[in-house]
């Protein structure tokens, strides 16, 4: 793997750190599906990393709402997680991290967007690329990315399966609300 900035930056390091500590908390939540999700998380911070440069007062928000950005597929039960999932990571903010709710919730709220992000920090735009490049396996990327940086990231945080993890919610999200197919997807 190379050196890139996206895995030695102390604030990326910061951001990986912090959800591995919520994945560490919380693992029995997971279950089998934890190293599917870990994977997925570690790649967006990372393809955000590459996109922006990630400030040192953030990287802990960055981390509490990649960790929690689709966790209540498995914390709530539901395929309409995005509520549930910033909540969540609205209230395991503490001190000086609460400053940045709204950052925190902008990112999960906004990163299944088919536009832009409406919210001004470059984080949210850069995590719903982040989000959208790994759920595309790099075919849809982020700005600014090289796909061998891309790569790397996958090389260093393995797929696992997410795809077919993603096709099991989706079932389990089309059988909740047949009418309602993909809740998550914002304009």
């Amino acid at each position: 793997m190379s050196d890139h900035p996206a895995v030695s930056d102390p604030a990326l390091q910061e951001a990986h750190g912090v959800a591995d500590a919520l994945f560490a908390e919380h693992a029995s939540v997971f279950g089998s599906e934890l190293p599917v999700y870990r994977g997925h998380v570690h790649r967006v911070i990372g393809t955000v990393g590459l996109q922006v440069p990630v400030p040192p007062d953030r990287a802990r928000a960055l981390g509490v709402a990649a960790f929690f950005h689709d966790a209540g597929i498995w914390f709530d039960g539901t395929w309409d997680y995005l509520p549930p999932s910033s909540r969540r990571a609205v209230a395991a903010l503490t001190g000086d991290d609460a400053t940045h709710a709204g950052l925190v919730a902008a990112m999960v709220d906004e990163h299944h967007r088919i536009r832009r992000a409406r919210h001004g920090d470059p984080l949210v735009e850069a995590f719903r690329r982040a989000d959208l490049a790994d759920i595309s396996r790099g075919l849809l990327g982020a700005p600014g990315v090289p796909r061998p940086a891309f790569r790397d990231l996958v090389g260093r945080y393995p797929d696992r399966g997410f795809r077919p993890m993603l096709a099991r919610a989706f079932g389990r999200g089309l059988r909740e609300a047949p009418w309602r197919p993909a809740p998550m997807v914002r304009l």
